[in-house]
């Protein structure tokens, strides 16, 4: 890795500053790197919440026995799966959507 040996220091509003590190710290990045990467137009990825991640295992559980399940079962793991997602998602996203749907 290149050392990083030169500043550059930029003025920002207090609520820029919050705002730029909370952007950092979903993206698991210091808030330097962060700034580096939007200023070089480099691809920022959000870091999944664990509970996300829990249900893709899920899926993949499924996914890995397809075939030695019934159609029942399968059904009845979708379920579990259908609703431990919404109801994450629902609580990330205060019970509705962007056009006011919940």
């Amino acid at each position: 890795m290149k050392e990083k040996i030169v500043d550059i220091h930029v003025r920002v509003s207090e609520n820029e500053k919050k705002k730029l590190q909370r952007n950092a710290k979903k993206s698991c990045l210091s808030l330097s790197a962060y700034l580096r990467k939007v200023g070089l137009k480099q691809e920022i990825y959000s870091i999944p919440d664990k509970e996300f991640y829990k249900i893709y295992l899920d899926i993949c559980k499924i996914k890995d026995n397809i075939y030695k399940l019934e159609k029942e079962t399968i059904i009845k793991c979708l379920d579990v799966v259908e609703k431990k997602f919404l109801k994450l998602y629902n609580s990330k996203n205060n019970g509705g959507d962007d056009i006011g749907n919940n």
